[in-house]
C-alpha cells in the first residue's frame, strides 16, 4: 500500500487569455489544498488575487515579502477584497516563466478563519512569499483567481493544478507519481521523471507522451507534437522500480529551425519519440524536422518545403503521430506541426497553418488527474496537439502552441507534448507525460 497523500483534483489550462479562473465544487474530503501554478501575465509587473466562495467583501488581509537578490521589501494589506497571491508576472514574450505554490490550510473546517501561504518566483523579476487570511469560518467550496485590476490577463497556456492533501492511504498498489483514482482504476501520473514501483505483481496499461518540438524562428513552422505510445496488459513485477523518463519540449533557436522534443520512456518499452522542430530561417526556406509528429515547414523564402514525417513506432503497443504541413512560395508564413490525431495544415496563402489536432483516445485517463486539455465542444480531453505556424494560426487540440496576429509565438502546454508555435521566441514545445493505470 502507498502512503502518497497528494491527490490531483483538477487541472485547468487556459485556452485563451483570461481575467479570472474559478475552481468550484471542491470536495471536503481533504485536510489542505495546494495549487501549483505555471503562468504568465500580459503586463509586466501585474498580479493575480484570490477570493473564496465568491466573497468580495473586505474580509481578507495579507503580508507580501519580495526580493531580487540586490534589494528586498515588504507590504501589507488589511480589510481587502482579496488576497494577493501571484505577483511579479512577466509579459508575453517571456510567457509562462512564472511559478508559484499556494497552500490553503484547514480549508474544509467550519470553525476557524482560513490561512494561506504562497511562494513564487519570476525568472525576470523577483522571488516572493505571501501569508494571507480570509476572515470567515465557512468551509471553502470554491476559489477564484482574478487579475489585480480586472483588465490585465493571465496568458493562454497558463496551467493551474489543484491538489488535495489526504489524511489516509488511498489504497493504491504502487508508489511513484501523482496518484488518483476513479471507480475502476488507480492512476499514477508523472509530469516529470521518476520511478514507478509496484508493491505487488500488477497488470498495467501505460501511456507515454514525448516532449513536443520547438517552433521554427522567423516565419517559422509549428513544432510537431511529441509522439504518443500506449501499451496494454503489461506485466510488472513486485518491488521492481521502473524508470519513468519524461521528455522536455524542444527549444526555439534564433535564425534556425526549432529543436526536436525529447523522448519519453517507461522501463524498456518502445519510446515515445520527441516531436519534430518547425522549419525556419531568417534568410531561406526550410523543411520541418521529422519526429513523433513532424514539424511544419517554414522560413523566409520563395521555394517550396515539406513538413517532417512521423517516426513514432508501434512495436509492442500503439503509436500516434502525423506529418507536419508543407508550404509553397508564400513568404513569411509557416505551416502547422503534426498532431497525434491529425496532420499539420499546409499553407498556400498569406496565413499560418494550424497545428494538427492531438488525440482524445485517453480522455478518461487524463480526466482522472485533470491532465490534458479539455475541449468544450465534445467534453473530451486531448494531448499532443501540433503547433501553429507563423502568423495568425491556432494550435491543435491537445496543447499545441499558436501564433497571434502580431506574430507572437506561444509555447506548447506543459505535460501535453504539444508543439510550440512557429516564430521563435517563446514557442518552445510542451513537456511530455507518463500515466500508468491498473485495476483496483
Amino acid at each position: 500500500m502507498t502512503t502518497n497523500t497528494m491527490v490531483a483534483i483538477q487541472t485547468q489550462t487556459l485556452a485563451s487569455n483570461s481575467t479570472s479562473l474559478t475552481s468550484s465544487s471542491i470536495p471536503s474530503t481533504y485536510t489542505d489544498l495546494i495549487i501549483e501554478c505555471n503562468f504568465g501575465m500580459n503586463v509586466i509587473g501585474s498580479a493575480t488575487r484570490l477570493q473564496f466562495n465568491g466573497d468580495s467583501g473586505s474580509n481578507y488581509s495579507d503580508t507580501f515579502l519580495y526580493g531580487n537578490g540586490s534589494s528586498a521589501g515588504s507590504s501589507r494589506e488589511s480589510s481587502a477584497s482579496s488576497i494577493r497571491v501571484l505577483g511579479a508576472a512577466v509579459g508575453p514574450n517571456n510567457a509562462l516563466t512564472d511559478n508559484a505554490t499556494i497552500h490553503i490550510q484547514n480549508y474544509s473546517n467550519s470553525t476557524t478563519y482560513k490561512s494561506i501561504l504562497c511562494r513564487g518566483s519570476s525568472a525576470s523579476k523577483e522571488a516572493y512569499a505571501i501569508t494571507g487570511l480570509w476572515r470567515n469560518t465557512a468551509a471553502i467550496t470554491s476559489l477564484t483567481l482574478l487579475s489585480y485590476n480586472g483588465s490585465d490577463t493571465l496568458l493562454a497556456g497558463s496551467t493551474f493544478t489543484l491538489y488535495g492533501i489526504a489524511n489516509a492511504d488511498i489504497g493504491a498498489y504502487a508508489t511513484g507519481g501523482i496518484i488518483t483514482q476513479d471507480a475502476t482504476y488507480y492512476y499514477h501520473a508523472f509530469g516529470s521523471s521518476g520511478t514507478f514501483t509496484p508493491s505487488r505483481a500488477l497488470t498495467a496499461d501505460i501511456l507515454v507522451v514525448a516532449g513536443g518540438g520547438g517552433g521554427g524562428s522567423f516565419a517559422g513552422g509549428g513544432g510537431g507534437a511529441g509522439g504518443v505510445f500506449a501499451a496494454t496488459a503489461q506485466s510488472l513485477s513486485s518491488g521492481t522500480g521502473y524508470t519513468c523518463t519524461v521528455g522536455a519540449g524542444g527549444a526555439t533557436n534564433s535564425g534556425n529551425s526549432g529543436s526536436n522534443g525529447v523522448n519519453s520512456t517507461f522501463g524498456a518499452l518502445t519510446a515515445a519519440i520527441g516531436g519534430g522542430g518547425g522549419g525556419g530561417n531568417s534568410g531561406t526556406i526550410s523543411n520541418g524536422a521529422s519526429g513523433g509528429s513532424g514539424g511544419g515547414a517554414g522560413g523566409n523564402g520563395t521555394g517550396s518545403a515539406s513538413g517532417g514525417s512521423s517516426t513514432q513506432t508501434s512495436t509492442g503497443g500503439i503509436g500516434y503521430g502525423n506529418v507536419g504541413g508543407s508550404k509553397n512560395s508564400i513568404q513569411y508564413y509557416g505551416a502547422g506541426g503534426g498532431g497525434a490525431g491529425a496532420v499539420g495544415a499546409s499553407i498556400s496563402s498569406a496565413v499560418g497553418g494550424n497545428g494538427g489536432d492531438g488525440t482524445s483516445a485517453f480522455s478518461s485517463w487524463l480526466a482522472a488527474g485533470g491532465y490534458g486539455v479539455l475541449n468544450p465542444s465534445d467534453g473530451l480531453r486531448y494531448i499532443a496537439g501540433g503547433g501553429g505556424g507563423n502568423t495568425n494560426s491556432t494550435g491543435g487540440k491537445g496543447g499545441g502552441g499558436y501564433v497571434d496576429g502580431n506574430s507572437v509565438a506561444y509555447p506548447g502546454i506543459p505535460n501535453t507534448g504539444g508543439g510550440g508555435g512557429g516564430n521563435g521566441g517563446a514557442g518552445i514545445g510542451g513537456s511530455g507525460l507518463i500515466i500508468v493505470r491498473y485495476a483496483k
